[in-house]
């Protein structure tokens, strides 16, 4: 009998607990601390309306108000779609779904290359900006609000706990409203979050103060207001029972593991109780917003919103936002192309801002400021397999934007994985950065000036560099990339704001008054394990003296943060197959080889990865008519020079890179017209099913037979 109880008890642990026993993909290489599970991001077993059924009769295209489709939207039940005809619908106003907390509805067109939304006029005021598509909820809490619904959490802080104690459960719906965690900065404590100042404390920093020079970390301040001064780090779960197991009256399960390890008492921790809108999407059509000019800021909003998307969408020639969400959690963002930022000096392609647990995936981003921005905390999001190409600003300079971007206090456990553009940057301008990783993407570190996309300037050199991890970015992980541009990038390391042609940028200051220090702490709490870079065209396994290249590509010097502060790192036990050890996993948050690969290689980028397809075009950097130095497929995407063996050949082209040279037929520095988009004849397959991370089976589990 006690063997039988035993069998039943390991089995209900098994179904319960699931998101917690399974063994994560970077076990071995990235210490527990120091990382989150990204299997659970966006929305578990993918997009779920491909058997939703159609609401009314489809919509024909015609020009006027959107009052029609509005209209449609707002008749739907849950679980039901709005279908827009093939053609033109040219729209005088914007399309508002309902606001409510029902959701479960979503506006598809024909496909993106079929059905064709060109809007004028103003854009619906949507979470702040002007927007022409709009989801929210009826909930208006925003940051920064007087009277937002808040309860203190008064217990359950450990990393990785599922179980939360609050003073309140008033006004809480199990598996509807989502908490929105906080706590002080570091130093700071109180309700209000005012009592004390800002004073590295020597390790693991949260910091969104202004430097003074004797207290604070951030270039200019904190990045607008949150739901407390002084209060940055922040995380978004789902209540999912009250009460569990008879656990107290206040007592409440969540939805997923705390990340962070650092929450306590002593910084005075709350929820923000938020009702949001859940399961509405976008998909299958094209939107343009030319005739727009500077009235409508942004393409598709949201506000308050949970597991929604937007999915195989053409967004072109917006004035500052393709795709911007505020107050939003497990949203996924793939499929898609966006083209052209419409003249505004600070543009980016999808942002997010008090948000978190985002999967941003398998998108194709041309001629924008910034390709992916979280502006605003916003805690485990992964941006990955998404290619970024001319990353324009309305007045040209020498300096290089960078395509995946991090710019508040707050933004931590982000996972980059196997995206292509020319730098992820961890930047020091709003405050700290922790726990961040970036695995398997290809950073090339260089931008061309030859064909008019640098105005009167002839050449980019300054912040052109692969990786940057600014001042206060601490507890990093940078492992399988490869970084640089062959005959450019002739640096390692710099620690200089703003420099160029480094393969990377740690710890660098700001040069505001008084300015920022140099953070070596930085570079002493870095993991950087097997990536590849041009300077020394090797790649570097730099744990210790058994590892290969230890005297020539790593001179002897470790780069494992195995004396870290607070959460060190040991040696990886995987990777350098050379000295014994087993690969590295293909992905840290995919279970296996997604059907949008196709036949392309899995996995695209890394140190393991031979033969790539990606090489570089030859020639002068800076040509005018060429498109030499920039990574291409194939001869005939080089324009009058050849394509070179390159970056150790550790580089194929990813889905939206192949989607962009091979089957678009996009130029490589990504200047030009828009182009024919359809994401079902880039990936083939209809993009309502495309594949979210499944769960990784259990492991580590003890069966106690007696």
């Amino acid at each position: 009998m006690k063997r039988g109880l035993s069998l039943l008890l390991f089995f209900v642990t098994v179904l319960i607990f699931p998101a917690v026993t399974h063994a994560q993909a970077w076990s071995g290489i990235i210490s527990p601390g120091r990382a989150a599970d990204w299997s659970i991001v966006g929305i578990p077993g993918g997009l779920p309306d491909g058997n939703w059924t159609q609401c009314g009769s489809t919509i024909s295209p015609y020009s006027g108000t959107a009052a029609a489709i509005n209209s449609a939207l707002a008749s739907c039940g849950a679980n039901q779609y709005v279908l827009l005809g093939s053609g033109n619908f040219n729209l005088s106003s914007s399309i508002v779904f309902p606001a409510n907390t029902t959701g479960h509805v979503v506006l598809r067109g024909a496909g993106a290359n079929s059905t064709f939304l060109m809007f004028s006029g103003s854009g619906y005021p949507c979470n702040g900006s002007a927007t022409l598509i709009c989801i929210e909820s009826n909930d208006g809490s925003y940051p920064g609000m007087t009277g937002a619904a808040t309860v203190n959490w008064t217990g359950g802080y450990a990393q990785g706990s599922t179980q939360i104690t609050l003073s309140s459960v008033s006004g809480i719906v199990p598996n509807k409203t989502l908490l929105f965690l906080s706590q002080c900065d570091t130093g700071f404590s109180g309700s209000a979050c005012t009592n004390g100042s800002s004073v590295d404390n020597g390790n693991y920093f949260v910091c969104s103060a202004l430097f003074t020079g004797s207290s604070g970390c951030s270039v200019s301040g904190p990045d607008g207001n949150t739901w407390r001064a002084n209060g940055w780090q922040m995380e978004i779960v789902t209540v999912t029972a009250i009460n569990p197991g008879g656990c107290g009256s206040t007592c409440v399960s969540i939805s997923q593991p705390l990340k962070h390890p650092n929450w306590a008492s002593g910084q005075s921790p709350q929820a923000v109780l938020v009702q949001p809108v859940p399961q509405d999407g976008v998909e299958n059509l094209a939107l343009d917003g030319t005739a727009t000019g500077s009235s409508a800021g942004g393409g598709i909003g949201f506000q308050n919103a949970y597991q929604c998307w937007v999915s195989g969408v053409k967004i072109t020639n917006m004035y500052q936002l393709a795709i911007y969400g505020l107050n939003t959690s497990h949203m996924v963002i793939q499929n898609n192309y966006i083209y052209r930022s419409n003249g505004h000096p600070d543009a980016y392609a999808i942002r997010f801002s008090w948000g978190g647990d985002t999967l941003v995936q398998n998108n194709i981003i041309q001629q924008w400021k910034n390709t992916t921005a979280n502006d605003g905390p916003s805690a485990g999001d992964v941006v990955a397999y998404n290619y970024s190409v001319d990353q324009i600003v309305p007045s040209p300079s020498d300096q290089m934007w960078g395509a995946y971007w991090t710019h508040s206090a707050g933004d931590d456990f982000e996972l980059w994985e196997g995206n292509a553009g020319d730098q992820q940057q961890n930047d020091n301008v709003h405050g700290s950065h922790l726990s961040n990783t970036k695995f398997r993407n290809f950073l090339w570190g260089w931008e061309s000036c030859a064909n008019g996309q640098c105005g009167t300037f002839t050449l980019k050199d300054e912040t052109t560099i692969g990786s940057i991890d600014s001042s206060n970015v601490r507890y990093a992980n940078v492992i399988g990339n490869v970084l640089g541009t062959p005959g450019y990038t002739t640096g390692y390391v710099t620690t200089v704001p703003f420099a160029g042609g480094y393969a990377y940028n740690i710890g660098a200051g700001g040069t505001n008054s008084p300015a920022t220090p140099y953070d070596p702490l930085v570079a002493a709490t870095m993991l950087r394990w097997g990536n590849f870079d041009s300077v020394a065209n090797a790649v570097r396994w730099c744990g210790n003296s058994s590892d290969t290249g230890w005297s020539s590509a790593c001179a002897g010097a470790s780069e494992v943060p195995t004396s870290a502060p607070v959460y060190p790192n040991s040696i990886p036990s995987k990777g350098d197959t050379s000295a014994g050890m087993g690969s590295l996993p293909a992905s840290f948050y995919l279970a296996s080889k997604p059907t949008w690969f196709g036949s392309l290689p899995w996995p695209a980028v890394g140190p393991d990865v031979t033969n790539g397809d990606v090489g570089q075009c030859t020639g002068a950097l800076n040509t005018p008519g060429h498109y030499s130095g920039l990574p291409a497929a194939s001869n005939s995407q080089c324009a009058g020079s050849s394509l070179a063996t390159a970056w150790g050949g550790h580089v194929n082209a990813n889905p939206a890179m192949n989607c962009y040279l091979n089957v678009l037929g996009g130029r490589p520095d990504g200047t030009g017209s828009v182009l024919a988009f359809d994401a079902k004849t880039c990936y083939g397959a209809p993009s309502t099913t495309q594949t979210a991370p499944a769960p990784l089976p259990p492991t580590n589990l003890t069966v106690v037979v007696n």
